[in-house]
């Protein structure tokens, strides 16, 4: 208190020795009318100016409410604002004056600082009541409790544990759901229309990339590689024709006009050839493949369907002697190696959630067993229906034994403190705009400590700011004491209130 007074009484000084407005001495003329008891440099009464008259300090004494000097108090008297504000001494960022900022000017008075936590960019309103930061307003941590006698504590059922840190972690319990890695899942079908000719694998097959897993007979496969035998014939001839009317215009036996004319033609056949190409290459031929068609003068309608990645053949749809069409799929094949899980998150939990968080999976069907994951797709949208957002996460399944369409429990973990101060949640009290705690300081007393709060989880709430390791707080008891520092609860009255010193 005497460290405040004095940095107070330094700045009126400053203040008039660097020139502020001496006050009117003269003995002539009215002395305290409206007009002349004003002063212009500070834009407020004269007799009020703490700046022009620093006895006001002495005189007035101290604010326990907001633990400054009375007569530089702007929070008991608002008509000192234009004052602070004419002389530059004004923290437009936290609405108070910059002598009085703790929070940009933490070394003016480091104990007060710790009160304090920075204002957050969002608005309080985006806060639930448990994250909401301190008010710097408030003045409830400024009183203290004080009992009757020791028994009065033993009477009121007042319970204190003492502040420790451990780990703590908050985790939330979401229904969730095991399917196929959408990466490393295929439904294959026919490119062409066609009969099953032969099935090479059956459901739960273990196959590899380009095994063969059913033939189709199709005689669209087979007309299109016809047609991509006749263009590559045309081509060789009109190539002949060519070479042959280039040699007769250079002995001057064939016109221009038959030399261009062949040329057309083989242009023409080689765009028809890279036509029939291209048709092969749609129907699921591979470059090579349309080159040994070439080579071989393969014209068979046999269509071969093969698997585009290592896995097992988790369906089948389609039977031998079967017709199939392009659109339908006739084989499923997946990498069970690794999995994904759908989990359902609450609404009013998605504001914690986030990309690279932790889980736990408990699985219905594989009880006292657990699967680590991390989570990595949150959804954009809320299901319409279950009001839940989705999100995905990775999981390994090395032994198969994770099935999709499994349901399981997430337990996602929103977030870890390894070394956190903890108190119980029934320690803490909503006062109307702030966290608030008692700290037992004596049998007797007891003060309300303005705590700034992190996660909870497991009945025990995680403090950024308010208290210290070895505080003792009242648990059982600290409604009845919050209600003796609010002017006309119910019950107040068993207890002495008075401001702190």
């Amino acid at each position: 208190m005497l460290r405040s007074t004095t940095m107070f009484l330094a700045l009126a000084l400053l203040v008039l020795a660097a020139g502020c407005a001496e006050q009117n001495t003269e003995e002539a003329g009215p002395s305290n009318t409206a007009e002349t008891d004003f002063c212009q440099e500070h834009q407020i009464a004269e007799s009020q100016c703490p700046f022009c008259n620093p006895e006001l300090v002495e005189s007035l004494g101290f604010c326990n409410g907001h633990g400054v000097p009375e007569a530089f108090c702007y929070q008991c008297n608002e008509a000192l604002i234009p004052a602070f504000k004419a002389i530059g001494d004004w923290c437009g960022g936290h609405d108070r004056p910059e002598s009085q900022c703790y929070i940009c000017n933490p070394e003016l008075d480091p104990a007060a600082a710790e009160k304090f936590v920075p204002e957050n960019e969002q608005p309080l309103e985006s806060y639930t009541r448990r994250q909401r930061p301190p008010s710097q307003n408030c003045a409830n941590e400024d009183l203290i409790v004080r009992l009757e006698s020791a028994d009065a504590a033993e009477s009121a059922g007042l319970q204190v544990v003492r502040v420790e840190r451990r780990q703590l972690s908050r985790t939330i319990d979401c229904a969730a759901r095991i399917v196929y890695d959408g990466n490393r899942y295929a439904r294959l079908s026919s490119l062409v229309p066609g009969v099953v000719a032969a099935l090479h694998k059956e459901p739960g097959d273990r196959v590899e990339a380009g095994d063969a897993l059913a033939t189709i007979t199709s005689a669209h496969l087979g007309s299109a590689k016809a047609s991509f035998h006749l263009a590559s014939t045309a081509v060789k001839l009109w190539k002949k024709n060519q070479a042959r009317e280039a040699d007769l215009l250079a002995r001057g036996v064939a016109t221009e006009k038959d030399f261009i004319e062949a040329e057309i033609l083989l242009a023409q056949s080689q765009i028809a050839l890279g036509d029939a190409e291209q048709a092969l290459l749609s129907l699921g031929l591979s470059s090579q493949q349309v080159q040994d068609v070439g080579r071989t003068n393969d014209t068979s309608s046999a269509y071969t369907v093969t698997a585009p990645m290592s896995g097992v053949i988790v369906d089948r749809f389609m039977a031998m002697g079967e017709v199939v069409q392009p659109a339908r799929p006739l084989f499923a094949v997946a990498d069970i190696s690794r999995m994904w899980v759908l989990v359902d998150v609450h609404e009013s939990d998605l504001r914690d959630v986030q990309l690279g968080q932790s889980l736990v999976l408990h699985v219905d069907g594989l009880p006292g067993e657990t699967v680590d994951g991390r989570i990595t797709w949150v959804s954009t949208e809320l299901d319409p229906r279950t009001r839940t957002l989705r999100v995905r996460a990775e999981i390994p399944n090395p032994d198969g034994r994770l099935l999709a369409n499994m349901f399981a429990r997430a337990e996602v973990t929103l977030g870890q403190r390894p070394n956190a101060l903890v108190v119980p949640e029934s320690a803490v009290q909503w006062e109307g705009c702030c966290n608030i705690v008692f700290v037992r300081k004596s049998a007797t007393v007891y003060e309300p400590r303005k705590v700034h709060l992190g996660i909870t989880s497991e009945a025990v709430c995680e403090v950024l700011a308010g208290l210290e390791t070895g505080d003792e707080v009242v648990t059982q008891g600290s409604y009845l004491l919050k209600t003796e520092i609010l002017k006309g609860s119910i019950g107040a009255g068993c207890c002495e209130v008075e401001p702190g010193t």
